[in-house]
């Protein structure tokens, strides 16, 4: 297995927090396994993997209304709180040197915009460098080779963060791209 190379997150692997990133209304339970991700240990192989950011975590909605929670064996290996691109990154990296990693794992990753300290085309051309089939997301500014899926129908109860409605029509726009078999190429004309 690897380890959540967050380490905000990385430090509290096996606790359960109320309160996490933005939201602070303490209304939320947000377990950290023994990895230091979000949810429960996977050691089983997943369908698909999910890296990327805040959304993927799961900020301000219950773990089992996350966007990920809407696929059969999937793995949630999302960020939040302080963390940037570069720690998602490095955590798929990780990942697909593990076991948990075969070429059948589907792998979808989530952007953050983080103008003022990193630079989204080159680490997106680092991860195109591995030759993986990954379905590329953009939440924010429109890059080359990602998607941009709609905006957000609503918000979770903390704010600023998309809400159980809008995770549940995301999780079905992923299911539609990736039930037409569509090389990572070409994602970016579908949407």
């Amino acid at each position: 297995m690897f380890y959540n190379s967050c380490q905000p997150m990385y430090e509290q692997r096996g606790k359960t927090l109320y309160k996490w990133g933005k939201d602070q209304t303490g209304e939320i339970p947000y377990n950290f396994n023994k990895f230091g991700f979000r949810g429960p240990e996977n050691a089983n192989i997943p369908e698909i993997a999910f890296f990327g950011s805040a959304v993927i975590f799961g900020v301000g909605v219950r773990e089992e209304q996350t966007l990920v929670s809407h696929f059969e064996s999937a793995h949630n290996y999302g960020l939040a709180g302080n963390y940037g691109n570069r720690e998602s990154v490095a955590n798929l990296k990780s990942f697909v040197s593990s076991p948990l990693y075969t070429s059948a794992v589907k792998l979808i990753f989530f952007w953050i915009d983080r103008l003022d300290t990193e630079s989204i085309p080159e680490l997106h051309k680092d991860l195109n460098s591995l030759n993986l089939d990954i379905l590329h997301i953009s939440q924010g500014n429109k890059y080359n080779g990602m998607i941009n899926l709609m905006p957000a129908i609503d918000q979770a109860p903390c704010g600023g963060q998309p809400g159980i409605q809008t995770h549940r029509l995301w999780a079905n726009t992923i299911k539609k791209l990736l039930s037409q078999n569509v090389k990572k190429t070409n994602y970016s004309r579908l949407c």
